[in-house]
């Protein structure tokens, strides 16, 4: 191939069709998890988020209820992905070869999202109620996302820790596993977008790489960050899965929680697959798979506690599995 800017732009144009091919193939579940908001600058502010209202009957004036402000914080982080292409493959027309990279590029721009919100929730079951340890999740309310002790519920300025508002279910030394409530608008995460994944070039002949060591460059770059929403609808426990009394637990805990006005939160509401995600590590898929999918169980393990021989599965598509290497 002749080295000419029009050659060069009909290279790039079939290199983005390749990266948009990889881009289409891997599954991704953040969209399912998280709230997927759209950000106009570096950081976004999220003050509405934390104190929850209830109605009451309307007997004289309306009352004005007094909602904390908070300053939960989302600040975009700029990532990049960028490979080199030699100009001999380009002039000897072996460029061809290249395509299972660029293909890849588009593989790995697909799942960043999914690597960024596992590995967020990865840390925050890590650092459970220690705020300051590195790599800590802290919800909007200064407490770890994941706690054990309870995050603060109540009037604003007059909050109440009660271990009722904890969604941590305890340590045995299992891998953890998640239980997920994405059914309200507002869901356990967010994914903040400020730039979606760009494939970009630097491939003319007067490019000083290409000068210096007859180099393009093709890259893709992207502005987003992950954070938490309402810790309220996400649960976190590494007790035995195979033993259905511990799920069943972790759907009591959600149910349990209280908003500020002393209401039921109403988490874990609809056990359904498209309102409830199980998210498990590889290690407990066949766990999970049982947990969920199994028509029949043996007595007192997802049947009736007590119950003798084989008995319906009471948690059956009670939940979406969602299995993930990145929880490993």
């Amino acid at each position: 191939m002749e080295i000419n800017l029009q050659n060069l732009d009909v290279l790039f144009y079939g290199f983005n069709t390749v990266f948009q091919r990889g881009f289409d193939k891997p599954p991704t579940f953040f969209d399912k998890l998280a709230t997927v908001v759209p950000s106009s600058a570096s950081r976004e502010l999220y003050p509405w988020l934390g104190r929850t209202t209830a109605f009451r009957e309307w007997l004289g004036d309306r009352v004005i209820q007094a909602l904390e402000r908070h300053g939960y914080t989302i600040t975009n982080r700029d990532f990049e992905n960028t490979v080199g292409v030699d100009r001999n493959d380009i002039e000897d027309d072996t460029y061809g070869i290249l395509n299972p990279m660029f293909e890849q590029l588009g593989w790995d721009a697909k799942v960043h999202p999914d690597t960024l919100l596992f590995t967020m929730l990865k840390n925050a079951a890590a650092n459970i109620d220690t705020p300051s340890a590195s790599g800590a999740v802290v919800a909007y309310d200064g407490v770890t996302f994941f706690s054990a002790t309870g995050h603060p519920v109540g009037k604003a300025g007059q909050p109440t820790v009660a271990t009722a508002n904890c969604n941590n279910g305890g340590v045995s030394g299992a891998p953890f596993w998640y239980l997920l409530d994405v059914s309200r608008p507002i869901r356990p995460f967010i994914v903040q977008k400020r730039k979606e994944y760009q494939f970009v070039r630097m491939n003319t002949p007067m490019d000083e790489s290409v000068f210096m060591r007859r180099e393009f460059r093709f890259g893709v770059d992207a502005r987003l960050n992950t954070g938490v929403g309402f810790w309220q609808l996400a649960y976190a426990s590494n007790q035995d899965l195979s033993n259905s009394n511990n799920y069943a637990s972790a759907i009591a805990a959600m149910r349990s929680i209280k908003t500020d006005a002393g209401l039921p939160f109403g988490a874990a509401s609809m056990m359904d697959e498209a309102n409830m995600k199980l998210l498990v590590p590889p290690a407990l898929e066949e766990v999970g798979r049982r947990l969920l999918h199994a028509e029949l169980v043996a007595g007192g393990a997802g049947g009736r506690a007590g119950s003798q021989g084989p008995q319906s599965n009471v948690w059956r598509n009670s939940a979406e599995l969602i299995v993930s290497p990145y929880l490993a």
